[in-house]
């Protein structure tokens, strides 16, 4: 066991009795959160909602243990609305009994309306309901973090009364846990918004598009000629492999987003599509392609209990339309892009199996429909419901015609629920079922202790 693994409960348990009495926080400190949890569940790994979307804080793929004792670490500091210019960091640290996972370790600057962010940072990109979404196509908050470095809009910046920007962009390391070692991440997006800022009237029209790519690596070109080649998806050179050559450099995956938002005083709802590309055949409109699209009702009365409902349809079986020549199997053997430590990098949904050290393939046909429902009920009693079925259809990688059924089909089912207690203390409750084809059914519980300081 490292040092950090052996130190780090003792400093969170150290921080719950040497902390500041509430309201005492120092001013480079918005929130302080320690706590502790435990999930159990009948078999390995658990159900689907005890580990998607943790960004990775389950383990690897292939030790996602059926219980998970936890001791959690959270800090950070947002900067000031009111500062032209001002600072950021947060830490997310968790010691498990299956190791020490870093979610969070970043720190950055703000001046006007450009951020600079540099480390590992959970993030939420694009334009599905950011709450209760199972996550969009291409990036998620499924996997373990990625080290970047990062320059953004802060939210987005108006042009003028009707029409505003959000762009980002950034450059990451994979590291050693890949099938090509020492690979980059480059990440960018544009999405443009229609429409007024008033919160409470009028319609939100958005429209953008969201490229990740893994590049260079050892045995790669890896140049700043590479890096342009790259950003603006050109053919690799002489020095590139004969996939990079004869198509973009680097392993494209990629989003065209829209939205639309229609915002009244007391509701909005909130309506979104995507469609996922691998290469140009992803941008002709005319075929549905593999999609995303989903829609949430947000109730803004304090006095209903339902606080919102989301719903989504996710469906990635096309794959490309040049089905007798080639394969847009959202899959790229040469880098083997889109998974982090077996997790995927895209939507959960979307399954990777392990074929060796750092190596994985993607079952990347899937159909899935998934429900949120947020209520509120009391400060003790305010549980979130979420249930999804999903139909799994195998990978392309022989370019094999698609299944007529299913291989196998998955409803996943959890209800979580956070009761407060006061003085800053509250407990979290969850239950979990997976009811599968192919399997019995698995339930699990959690229960975790948080102490939060402001």
């Amino acid at each position: 066991m490292t040092p950090l693994k052996k130190l780090f409960p003792f400093f969170v348990l150290l921080s719950l009795f040497a902390l500041p009495a509430e309201g005492a926080l120092p001013a480079w400190i918005d929130t302080l959160q320690v706590s502790a949890g435990v999930n159990l569940s009948k078999q390995t790994p658990p159900p689907f909602w005890v580990w998607a979307n943790q960004d990775g804080r389950q383990g690897t793929l292939s030790t996602r243990p059926s219980t998970l004792s936890t001791l959690r670490l959270r800090l950070n500091k947002s900067p000031s609305p009111d500062k032209a210019l001002d600072y950021n960091y947060g830490f997310d640290i968790s010691s498990t009994n299956n190791g020490v996972v870093v979610t969070d370790v970043y720190g950055g600057l703000t001046y006007k309306k450009v951020k600079l962010t540099l480390g590992r940072k959970s993030e939420f990109f694009g334009l599905p309901d950011s709450l209760l979404s199972v996550g969009p196509e291409v990036y998620t908050r499924n996997a373990p973090t990625i080290p970047k470095i990062s320059i953004a809009t802060n939210g987005y910046i108006n042009i003028n009364s009707w029409l505003a920007v959000n762009a980002y962009f950034a450059h990451g390391w994979m590291g050693q846990d890949e099938q090509v070692k020492n690979l980059y991440l480059q990440q960018k997006f544009v999405f443009l918004r229609l429409g007024g800022t008033d919160v409470d009237e009028g319609i939100n029209f958005y429209a953008g598009a969201h490229d990740v790519c893994w590049w260079g690596g050892d045995g790669n070109p890896s140049s700043f000629s590479d890096f342009i080649k790259a950003f603006f998806a050109f053919h690799g050179g002489s020095n590139a492999s004969i996939n990079d050559q004869i198509g973009s450099l680097g392993d494209h995956r990629g989003t065209i987003e829209f939205a639309l938002k229609y915002k009244e005083d007391m509701q909005d709802w909130l309506l979104y599509w995507q469609t996922m590309y691998e290469d140009s055949s992803g941008f002709v409109f005319i075929y549905p392609g593999d999609f995303l699209v989903g829609g949430s009702w947000i109730n803004k009365s304090t006095d209903s209990h339902v606080a919102r409902i989301n719903i989504e349809l996710l469906d990635t079986r096309k794959e490309g339309y040049n089905r007798t020549t080639t394969s847009d199997d959202i899959f790229n053997g040469q880098y083997g892009g889109w998974v982090n430590q077996g997790y995927a990098i895209g939507s959960p949904f979307i399954p990777f199996t392990q074929t060796g050290p750092n190596s994985y393939v993607a079952q990347n046909r899937v159909k899935a429909i998934s429900l949120g429902i947020m209520t509120h009920f009391s400060e003790s009693f305010n549980p979130v419901f979420r249930i999804a079925q999903v139909e799994y259809y195998g990978n392309d990688f022989s370019y094999s015609p698609l299944l007529s059924d299913p291989t196998n089909k998955v409803l996943a089912t959890a209800i979580t629920n956070t009761s407060k207690l006061g003085d800053g203390w509250s407990i979290g409750q969850q239950l979990f079922l997976d009811v599968s084809k192919n399997s019995k059914p698995n339930p699990a519980i959690g229960l975790s202790i948080i102490k939060q300081f402001k």
